[in-house]
């Protein structure tokens, strides 16, 4: 019986309540979810700097948990250790896109566009940032 991280006492499989303390618990156990994703994606990086799938798999996660900042400078490493790396040029662009930086979203798109003319989600963010 899993417990509840708030008040601690056991709580029905699969529910998303807390049935003594009503707190929601799938969003926390999302948050561990995530937190032990960064913790190994980490692990995989400090074992091997260079290694551009572990750090882009180190972004996915940073991304993925909101460190949208931290998510960003880890793509660029990717971009700087594998520079034909199209989607991690795609997710400089999207995160810049979501900050607010249209030509630093805009360059990096065309790169990754560059890079993998077929690149479909590329392509459909530049046409939207054309449009905005």
């Amino acid at each position: 019986m899993p417990e509840c991280p708030t008040c601690g006492r056991g709580t029905e499989e699969g529910a998303n309540f807390c049935s003594h303390c009503g707190s929601y618990l799938r969003a926390r156990a999302t948050d561990r979810a995530i937190d032990q994703m960064i913790q190994d994606a980490r692990r995989a990086v400090d074992d091997n700097p260079t290694d551009a799938s572990a750090r882009f798999n180190l972004a996915l996660a940073c991304k993925l948990g909101g460190l949208n900042q931290w998510a960003l400078e880890e793509f660029q490493r990717v971009a700087q250790l594998q520079p034909d790396f199209a989607d991690a040029h795609y997710e400089i662009g999207l995160l810049h896109a979501k900050a607010g930086h249209a030509q630093e979203a805009e360059a990096a798109l065309r790169r990754a566009l560059d890079l993998e003319p077929s690149h479909k989600k590329a392509s459909d963010l530049l046409r939207r940032l054309a449009h905005t």
